[in-house]
C-alpha cells in the first residue's frame, strides 16, 4: 500500500504524466541481481545506445484528493530523439489499471504484468531482444513535483515483481555487447536453487520473486 511521509507537504499534482525510467537497481539478495546490475545502468541511463532499455510509465487521471490514479508501465522505443518514446509495438500494448496516490505524491499500484526488455548488438550485428515479463508487480514511489505540478520525478522508489521459470525457460540475455546468443536468463537469475516464489501455489518454488530500487524522470510518449 501507501508509503506516506511522515512529515511532507501536499504537492499541486496534475492529471497526467508521461515518465521513463532513469535508474534500476536490483536490491541485495534479488536473485540475479549481481549480474544484471553490472549491465542494465549502461542501456537503462545512457539512452544514445541504438537499442536502449527504455522502460515507461503513464500516470492518468490523477485525484490526489480522492486518492486515486491509474497506471501503465512498460517496454518502450525511441521515436526520432532521446526524449520522446513510444510503446514497443512487438508487445500487447499495456492497459491502464488502477493505483493509489495521497497529496504528499506517494503512489502505489499492483500491475499484472510489466514487460522488461533488453535489446543489445550482438557479434553479427543483429540485435538480440531479450523480453522478461515481470508478473504481480507492486510499484510504490514518491512522485515530486515543481510548484506548477510540472517536471514529475521519482527519485525514491521500489519495483517487486515475479519472474515465472516456465515463461523464460527459452529466454537468454546477452550480459556483454557482442556476445553472441547470451547466457539463459535462468542461470543469470541463479536457477533453481535461488527460485524464492511459488507462484502456482502447488507448495513447490516456481519462480524468482525480485526486487528494486528505482528513479525516473519526465518523458514524451507518443501514441
Amino acid at each position: 500500500g501507501l508509503n506516506i511521509p511522515s512529515d511532507y507537504d501536499a504537492q499541486a499534482l496534475n492529471d497526467d504524466y508521461d515518465m521513463r525510467l532513469t535508474e534500476f537497481v536490483f536490491r541485495a539478495g534479488s536473485p540475479g541481481g549481481a549480474a544484471l546490475n553490472s549491465i542494465i545502468p549502461t542501456y537503462l541511463e545512457d539512452q544514445s545506445h541504438d537499442y536502449p532499455i527504455v522502460v515507461l510509465l503513464e500516470l492518468r487521471s490523477i485525484d490526489a484528493e480522492a486518492g486515486e490514479m491509474q497506471i501503465r508501465g512498460g517496454a518502450g522505443l525511441k521515436v526520432d530523439n532521446e526524449g520522446t518514446y513510444e510503446w514497443d509495438d512487438e508487445l500487447l500494448e499495456p492497459e491502464l489499471e488502477d493505483g493509489e496516490i495521497h497529496e504528499s505524491g506517494a503512489a502505489f499500484a499492483r500491475l499484472s504484468l510489466l514487460n522488461f526488455v533488453a535489446t543489445i548488438e550482438t557479434e553479427d550485428a543483429e540485435p538480440n531482444k531479450t523480453i522478461i515479463p515481470i508478473r504481480d508487480l507492486d510499484f510504490n514511489a514518491l512522485l515530486e513535483v515543481d510548484s506548477g505540478g510540472e517536471t514529475p520525478e521519482i527519485n525514491e522508489g521500489m519495483l517487486t515483481g515475479v519472474v515465472v521459470a516456465e515463461e523464460v525457460e527459452d529466454v537468454r540475455i546477452s550480459l556483454n555487447p557482442g556476445s553472441g546468443s547470451g547466457a539463459s536468463l535462468a542461470q543469470v537469475l541463479g536457477g533453481d536453487s535461488t527460485m524464492n516464489f511459488d507462484y502456482n501455489c502447488d507448495g513447490e518454488p516456481d519462480s524468482w520473486f525480485l526486487s528494486a530500487d528505482i528513479k525516473a524522470a519526465e518523458t514524451v510518449i507518443v501514441d
